[in-house]
């Protein structure tokens, strides 16, 4: 067993991994342990919004990721023509990325090893004790049971999380009756376009095809719903709901797995206890509509990432964990909230359900509606809250060129690689920011984030903004408190 290290990560899924290559990059030491020793065959989570493709590019980790994905930049909606157009994103990456989750975890176990993380596979966590110091936690493994201390733990250990039963913290929710069904197999007569989706009365199938040439295949059949999830799913009953809903025969062939699944819908009611804190499933559980379950996991990952950094490199207050919860909870549970919605929607036989579902579509041809639909989807409109009516506060910083010498970083995104604050619109370090030049890029100049955005904008190492005004004076000071702690005098 390696030495002991500063935070200790229970379970190592997209967010358990996305964490460790978080922390690692930082320099803080962290293992994960896992008590899986191979990836699942079975994969769910299948898609990579832009908001998380675009986090992933701040680090300098979105390549791997993209090299095993393939873009889907007009999504089907369901009827016969329409579809999803994220070239109406103001991103670098104007769509929805198909991948397997298989793909996911080891594009991120290759950027946490590559930055120093230790990853312990057939390693249990069976129970753990906290102090005002540390966690203590007792461990199960290949060289049988040990102890680890660490001064932080997380739990990203899914819906079944250890961590949270050991601290006792509830996992409100409810499951849902309808069966539903799921494979990855190869298609022997895809039809086209590629991705492709049909919603009638009998219930509604979706294919998004793979870079290796299988597709995912979804199905909600209203005359199956009543199966029970642990009866085996057979190629002839999984082929005859297509064929009946898609109205044609795609040939499912040579399937890598297919499966019945019942969805459930769960949220921890806290998400730190001391030293200890939830993410991921661990902490929210959502049903596969609009695929938001992996983006909020490892979105969780990267909000809470820098933070730890912070309280463990000394520069902020142990109370900045707990903005963890306070911006992570709301963003779950709306999450949960437009999730339900949208698989009662997709689920309901009833007539108010069938003409809401004709409206929808029908309204997806008015460009403004069918935009906003596309941003919330792309996780682009995702903000944190904001003290009083401050309006820029929380809000996602865009992607822009830099004004900057040849050799240098060329977008404002590459200067996030260290996972520092950054200031646009000064020639260099202000004033107002002395003291906290370690931790802070100042002498950013940026093309203009937007016409209504102000001159000067401190982003925070997620990208989010922190502060935002026309001069950097004593509102950028209380907003570097807050973030980075107090400030600490240039060494001479």
């Amino acid at each position: 067993m390696p030495p002991s290290p500063q935070v200790l990560i229970v379970g190592g899924g997209p967010a358990g991994l996305a964490l460790a290559a978080e922390l690692a990059g930082f320099g803080i030491s962290c293992q994960v342990v896992d008590k899986r020793t191979r990836r699942a065959r079975l994969s769910r989570a299948c898609t990579v919004e832009p908001r998380t493709l675009e986090l992933l590019d701040m680090r300098g980790r979105v390549d791997d990721v993209l090299a095993w994905g393939l873009e889907c930049p007009h999504p089907p909606l369901g009827n016969e023509d329409g579809f999803l157009d994220y070239g109406l994103l103001d991103t670098g990456f104007p769509y929805s990325l198909s991948i397997p989750q298989s793909k996911t975890e080891d594009a991120l176990q290759i950027a946490a090893e590559k930055a120093g993380a230790v990853l312990l596979p057939g390693t249990e966590m069976i129970g753990l004790k906290q102090d005002d110091d540390g966690v203590v936690v007792d461990l199960t493994g290949p060289e049988g049971p040990t102890t680890v201390r660490a001064q932080y733990v997380v739990g990203c250990d899914g819906v079944n999380s250890t961590v949270r039963e050991v601290l006792g913290v509830k996992f409100d929710g409810w499951n849902y009756d309808q069966s539903l069904m799921m494979a990855d197999a190869r298609l022997s007569s895809p039809p086209g376009p590629a991705e492709y989706a049909r919603i009638n009365r009998r219930g509604m199938a979706a294919l998004f095809p793979f870079r290796d040439g299988t597709y995912r295949v979804i199905v909600l059949d209203r005359e199956k719903f009543t199966v029970p999830a642990d009866e085996p799913l057979t190629l002839e009953d999984l082929s005859e709901s297509c064929a009946a809903i898609l109205g044609l025969d795609i040939g499912i062939d040579d399937p890598l797995w297919l499966s019945r699944f019942r969805s459930s819908q769960r949220h921890a009611k806290r998400y730190r206890v001391g030293r200890v804190l939830l993410a991921g499933d661990a902490a929210h559980t959502h049903i596969p509509s609009g695929g938001q379950g992996l983006q909020t996991g490892i979105q969780d990952a990267f909000n809470l990432g820098w933070k730890l950094r912070a309280v463990l490199d000394g520069w902020a207050p142990e109370s900045l964990l707990d903005t963890y919860e306070a911006e992570r909870y709301p963003i779950a549970a709306e999450t949960l909230r437009k999730t339900d919605l949208s698989f009662r929607f997709e689920t309901s036989d009833s007539l108010p359900a069938r003409l809401m579902r004709k409206a929808a579509m029908w309204s997806m041809r008015i460009k403004p509606v069918h935009r906003l639909n596309v941003l919330h989807l792309s996780g682009l409109t995702l903000r944190y809250p904001a003290a009083g009516r401050d309006r820029w506060t929380g809000l996602r910083v865009p992607d822009r060129p830099l004004v900057a010498a040849p050799g240098g970083p060329q977008r404002l995104y590459e200067l996030f690689r260290d996972g520092g604050f950054v200031l646009t619109g000064t020639d260099g370090c202000p004033p107002a920011a002395t003291g906290w030049e370690s931790r802070l890029r100042t002498g950013v100049l940026a093309e203009p984030l937007g016409a209504r955005w102000p001159a000067h904008v401190l982003i925070r190492p997620d990208g989010y903004v922190a502060w935002a005004g026309a001069d950097p004076g004593r509102g950028l000071t209380r907003a570097l408190r807050h973030w980075c702690g107090e400030p600490q005098p240039i060494a001479r």
